[in-house]
C-alpha cells in the first residue's frame, strides 16, 4: 500500500479510511493491527504440535492425534461462529434475521469441489506435519513443515501470478534459499534420543 501520498494529500485533522481499520469502535492502524496477527500466527501457529510432544506417545500419536485435532478444530470453529453470531447480533442491534445474513455464506453449491480437495490436500499435509515433528522434534521437524510456504510462493508466482515484478521475485527467492539454508543448517542439529 503506498499511504504516503494519500497521507500528504489529507487534512491532518481528517482519518483515511484506507489506512485504518476499526475494532470495537476503535480506530487502529492497518500496520498494527497486521504486525499484531502476525506475532500472533507466530506464536499460535509455532505452538500447534506443542500438544502432541506432551501425549502419551505410546497410546496418542500420528493418526490417533489427528482425530483428537479433527475434533477440537471443529469444536472451535463452531464456537467461533457463534462469537461472530453474537457479534453481528450486537451491531444489529440483537436483530435475528439481519445477524443471520449478514454471515458469511459457505457457497457449498459452488465450492464443494474445490473445498473437499483442499481440505484433504490440508489434512494428508497435517498428518505428514505430524509424522514429521514425531520423528524428528519440533525444533526440526516443524522447520520442515514450514518450508510449505516456499510451495505456496511459488504457486503464487508462476500460477497465480500474484507478483510480476521480477526484483520483487528475485528478492522472493534470495529470502527462500535463504530460510532453506537455515533449514539445512538446523536439521544437522537433529539428534536422534
Amino acid at each position: 500500500l503506498d499511504e504516503s501520498s494519500d497521507n500528504n494529500n489529507t487534512n491532518e485533522n481528517s482519518i483515511d479510511t484506507n489506512v485504518f481499520i476499526t475494532i470495537c469502535d476503535h480506530k487502529i492502524h492497518r500496520r498494527t493491527v497486521g504486525i499484531a496477527a502476525a506475532v500472533f500466527n507466530g506464536i499460535w501457529g509455532g505452538s500447534i504440535m506443542v500438544p502432541m510432544h506432551f501425549s502419551n506417545s505410546t497410546t496418542t500419536s500420528g493418526m490417533g492425534y489427528a482425530i483428537s485435532f479433527g475434533i477440537g478444530a471443529s469444536i472451535i470453529t463452531i464456537i467461533l461462529w457463534i462469537f461472530l453470531f453474537v457479534y453481528r447480533l450486537y451491531q444489529n442491534r440483537w436483530s435475528f434475521e439481519v445477524a443471520y445474513n449478514s454471515l458469511p455464506s459457505f457457497y457449498i453449491k459452488k465450492m464443494w469441489k474445490q473445498g473437499c480437495a483442499s481440505g484433504l490436500l490440508w489434512s494428508i499435509g497435517n498428518f505428514g506435519s505430524m509424522i514429521c515433528v514425531q520423528q524428528l522434534g519440533e525444533g526440526v521437524g516443524y522447520s520442515v513443515v514450514q518450508a510449505a510456504m516456499l510451495v505456496s510462493g511459488l504457486w503464487g508466482i508462476f500460477y497465480f501470478k500474484e507478483i510480476t515484478n521480477w526484483v520483487v521475485i528475485f528478492k522472493w527467492f534470495l529470502s527462500a534459499t535463504l530460510t532453506v539454508g537455515g533449514i539445512l543448517l538446523l536439521s544437522y542439529e537433529h539428534e536422534k534420543a
